[in-house]
């Protein structure tokens, strides 16, 4: 298991699985197999909130808290196979701005906190809706912090 840090997303293969894990110690759940699709999702974002990193040393008792700016964007919530999703939260954070491909910025509101549904400890990510979007829990987008999971090779 390796960090973000540590991790070469070049090594992705179809013949090597590779699995997002929960970082805590003790937990070690599985969170979402990485996939190109995933990689490809990869977004960096400006004034995000704060998230738990993994250290150098990847299985912690507890990662460091730390603003992050890589996440993966995962548009249904289904494709998790463990994450937890708070309620919505007001005033969690400001709005963020996301690039989007051809056009302008897309505004997001963050709604909830993402965290791991064994241990209960995170937040690993959140999940917002986009201003342009009706506030309808349907249109929730998802961001899990790269250097919130280990990565399990």
């Amino acid at each position: 298991m390796s960090s973000y840090k540590a991790f070469d997303l070049d090594q992705i293969s179809l013949e090597k699985r590779v699995v997002l894990r929960c970082p805590f110690k003790q937990c070690n759940a599985r969170i979402i197999p990485l996939s190109k699709a995933l990689v490809s999702s990869k977004i960096s974002i400006d004034k995000a909130p704060e998230m738990v990193a993994v250290g150098q040393i990847p299985s912690v008792d507890e990662p460091r808290t730390e603003s992050t700016s890589d996440f993966y964007k995962v548009d249904d919530v289904w494709d998790f196979d463990n994450i937890g999703v708070s309620r919505a939260v007001e005033n969690l954070s400001s709005p963020i701005e996301l690039a989007s491909d051809p056009g302008e910025p897309v505004t997001l509101n963050i709604e909830r906190l993402l965290i791991c549904s064994e241990c209960d400890k995170g937040p690993l990510g959140f999940a917002g809706i986009s201003e342009k979007d009706a506030a309808d829990v349907k249109n929730l987008k998802y961001f899990l912090s790269c250097n919130s999971v280990v990565y399990d090779v």
